[in-house]
Formats: structure tokens, C-alpha cells, sequence
């Protein structure tokens, strides 16, 4: 097992800058056999949550298509002293009830894997989802329970970019040294603020007047009309007020003075209707807004 392993993390150092380009992106390791990129995500997380984190990074979660694969996934639970318990995999049977597949769409009977004994047994009718333990067995399990899970990368996915991250759609703006990226999918704040962890960055963040007036801009390249679904007048940015109703901070604990931007919209914030998450709207001013209203929102990343 420790052969397997071993073998992968040599993989890793040999082809550092090569096969990327780069530094590595956190976590993964390089699969020669799959010519493709693991990670075991350590810190649990519910099965929907860590399908949509794996995707946020530029992959999926990892099934056992191929033996090399599951004996890949085991060898990285054993490393993490994790052999005693189960990660989640990109198996499930959310499409069809009982009809388990890959997030391929692989059939259950045609991945490497194999069942451990007694299971599925779908207990309570709510086993949707499939773990792997540390002897490369599959366990159906319910999705709502935290687990860890493996993520898996395409190596064309892992190509590290002029700003420092292997994720598409980063442009460098040179008033601010800072790469942006202005995602069109709408999402509530704090799904926005992951996702722009998952591409190796952070919700924008305000610094001065000249970079308020940057992502004017860039706000601006987005007319409405080529905007679909969502609010389209104001972007999710990386202020909030921390769940305390009242202080106002950056997602980094700054307040918005020591930021150096302070450019809210007349009368706002005012809260009128929960509003502790904040954005910013297409004139370049802040305003507050729900945190669980789907929006735009914009990235940053400091070019590496």
C-alpha cells in the first residue's frame, strides 16, 4: 500500500512545474496511471457539498473507475491515518433509487470497487450516497452526514495560469496588481465566498477609490440584457458584518476604513430586510443585501 502511495507522491515531485506549469494547487496529488490530479478533503462535508466543492475546484468526486484509482483512494486514506473511516465518492443513486453510477454515469457493477458485505442496504430508505472505508469496499450511506471526500482533476485542469490559479476566467487588472474573475452564475453569498476559495482566491475586496472604479468596470462589461438569472444589478464582494447585525468588516477583519474604501450607497446600509452580506452595485458603490439571495459576484486573486 505504502509502495502505491509512495510511488504517487514521487509522481508529484517530478512532475511539479512540468505537467502544470506551476506550483501544484493545494492538496492534489498527481496519478501517472490516470494521468489525472487527487485530493482527500480532510474536513468533512455533506455528499451535496462536496460534489459542488470538487466541481468549484475544476473537477468531480472521484469514483474507482479503474483499480490503480481505488487502490489510489485507499493508499491516501491509509497515509492520512484515516483507514478506520469512510470518504465520500462520486457513486450515488440520486437519479434513480437503487440504481447506483459514477458521476460519470458508470454503473455501480462497473467500477473497480466492490460492495462490502450486507450492503447496500439502503437502511431507512435514505442511503442515496456511497462511501469508501479503508479496504476499498463501498458502503451506502445517507447524504446529510459530514464525511470527507475525494476531489479528482484532469490534468488539463491543472495548468497554473499568469495569476497563480489553475481556474479559468482571471484577468489581470494592472490599477490594481489583482486578477478578477466576474462570475455570471448567480449564487448566495456565502456559496459565492467558496467558490472563489475553491479557484484559490476570495471574494473582491475593496482597497480604494481606484479599485472600487476597477470593478465598475468590469461590472460594466456585463450589460443586463446578457445577464440571466439573479439579481444583475449588484455583485456579491467580500464584506459582511460577521453575523453581529451592525459592524461592518471585510472578510479579512478589516473594518471598511482600514480597507481604504468606505463608498456605500445613500442611505445604505440600512438592514431593511436582513440585509448583513454585502455588494456592490453597477455604479461602484457598496450596499447591503440578504445573504441567501442569489447573486453575481466577483473574485480575486493575488497573481503568484
Amino acid at each position: 500500500m505504502c509502495k502505491t502511495y509512495c510511488f504517487i507522491l514521487t509522481s508529484v515531485i517530478l512532475l511539479q512545474g512540468k505537467a502544470t506549469g506551476g506550483p501544484v494547487r493545494m492538496g492534489y496529488e498527481y496519478m501517472p496511471e490516470e494521468d489525472a490530479w487527487l485530493r482527500l478533503h480532510i474536513e468533512p462535508a455533506i455528499w451535496p457539498d462536496a460534489r459542488l466543492r470538487c466541481h468549484l475546484e475544476g473537477g468531480a468526486l472521484a469514483s474507482p473507475t479503474t483499480s490503480a484509482m481505488t487502490k489510489a483512494l485507499v493508499a491516501m486514506l491509509a497515509a492520512n491515518k484515516m483507514t478506520m473511516r469512510h470518504a465520500y465518492i462520486g457513486v450515488h443513486a440520486l437519479l434513480s433509487k437503487g440504481e447506483f453510477m459514477s458521476m460519470e454515469g458508470i454503473p455501480m457493477g462497473n467500477l473497480s470497487a466492490r460492495w462490502r458485505e450486507g450492503e447496500p442496504n439502503n437502511m431507512k430508505n435514505e442511503e442515496d450516497c456511497v462511501v469508501l472505508d479503508g479496504a476499498g469496499e463501498a458502503i451506502d450511506v445517507s447524504c446529510s452526514t459530514p464525511r470527507p471526500y475525494f476531489c479528482r482533476k484532469e490534468s488539463t485542469r491543472m495548468i497554473v495560469n499568469k495569476c497563480g490559479t489553475t481556474a479559468d476566467g482571471y484577468k489581470l487588472e494592472p490599477r490594481t496588481g489583482s486578477c478578477y474573475k466576474f462570475h455570471l452564475v448567480p449564487r448566495t453569498w456565502h456559496r459565492a465566498a467558496m467558490a472563489c476559495q475553491a479557484e484559490g482566491g476570495h471574494l473582491a475586496v475593496i482597497n480604494s477609490n481606484k479599485e472600487a472604479q476597477a470593478l465598475k468596470d468590469i461590472f460594466g462589461e456585463h450589460p443586463i440584457t446578457s445577464i440571466k438569472g439573479g439579481n444583475v444589478l449588484e455583485a456579491n464582494v467580500g464584506i459582511w458584518d460577521w453575523n453581529e447585525h451592525g459592524e461592518w468588516l471585510t472578510i479579512f477583519g478589516q473594518t471598511l476604513s482600514e480597507a481604504g474604501y468606505e463608498g456605500w450607497r445613500h442611505n445604505e446600509p440600512n438592514n431593511v430586510e436582513k440585509e448583513f452580506c454585502g455588494a456592490i452595485d453597477r455604479d461602484g458603490y457598496l450596499n447591503n443585501c440578504p445573504c441567501d439571495r442569489f447573486a453575481l459576484f466577483i473574485c480575486e486573486v493575488t497573481p503568484k
